[in-house]
């Protein structure tokens, strides 16, 4: 009983604090195989949050982390809630200042989390490295589940969707670049970018499709890269990290950029990004 009076005595706590939250800050971050099992690295990284201050994050590829270990890790950085379903693989979590509520159930072979925080409909996704018919095949799934959802609703998807997307197409299509996909192709079997000597866009259109907006590229023309980051000393750059929000949220956008700095340029081979929306 006693328990049950504290978790509602800390939900009531978060509720009342959001009400006065003025923006919603959610960073977004693939930190390649758990921190690479790294004690420092992963210290290092509670350290660096606390100058990030985000008010969400969302992680990719927690190699090693169980859900306990999950729940301590977010409390030494000052996060209540916690979300793993997965422990075997490269499993996805959430981390939230605020109730983590309405969790949906997951296929076991499908790295996604979909739940609630505050209004917002939350999606953390990291498709598969291997083909583009498979990573079609999994965003169809997730869009499925986007569409249950009211149009009037906030959802936001975000994660390493390991597939490059057709508004970056000038930035890819050169000689040097296609070079360098076909020869990653051929030096990692099993793995496809390429449709008919092409890269297949169809994963990111779908998404594009469904009225959703690519944050980073909603006021910007130019290229960034996401990938790889100075971790790896190949050139076979992408923007795979994207943070997603539908048509309801675009009133609510105020950034969204990749960090990039003397941490981030080691810590994994991905750099995060960073959404703000105003409430």
């Amino acid at each position: 009983m006693l328990v049950v009076c504290v978790l509602n005595a800390c939900r009531k706590n978060a509720i009342t604090q959001a009400t006065s939250l003025e923006k919603l800050k959610v960073l977004s971050y693939n930190v390649y195989e758990g921190f690479r099992n790294d004690p420092v690295n992963i210290e290092n990284f509670k350290k660096w949050i606390d100058t990030v201050k985000p008010d969400v994050i969302a992680l990719q590829e927690m190699k090693n982390f169980t859900k306990i270990g999950l729940q301590s890790f977010a409390k030494d950085m000052g996060f209540s809630y916690s979300l793993m379903h997965h422990e075997a693989g490269l499993p996805v979590a959430l981390i939230s200042k605020y109730p983590i509520t309405n969790v949906k159930s997951v296929p076991s072979n499908l790295h996604l989390i979909e739940a609630t925080i505050l209004d917002y409909h939350f999606f953390v996704i990291h498709l598969s490295p291997l083909t583009y018919d498979f990573r079609k095949s999994e965003m169809e799934i997730i869009l499925q589940r986007t569409k249950s959802i009211a149009k009037h609703e906030k959802i936001l998807m975000m994660g390493d969707f390991n597939n490059m997307s057709p508004q970056d197409a000038s930035f890819y299509d050169n000689t040097a670049k296609m070079d360098l996909v076909k020869a990653s192709e051929v030096n990692n079997p099993g793995t496809k970018v390429l449709n008919n000597g092409q890269i297949d866009y169809t994963t990111i259109q779908n998404i594009i499709n469904e009225d959703f907006y690519d944050t980073w590229k909603m006021f910007r023309a130019n290229y960034e890269k996401s990938a790889p980051t100075k971790l790896r000393n190949h050139n076979n750059f992408t923007r795979i990290d994207y943070i997603w929000i539908n048509k309801t949220l675009t009133a609510d956008y105020q950034q969204a950029y990749l960090v990039k700095d003397t941490f981030t340029d080691y810590l994994s081979d991905h750099y995060p990004m960073i959404l703000i929306l105003k409430r």
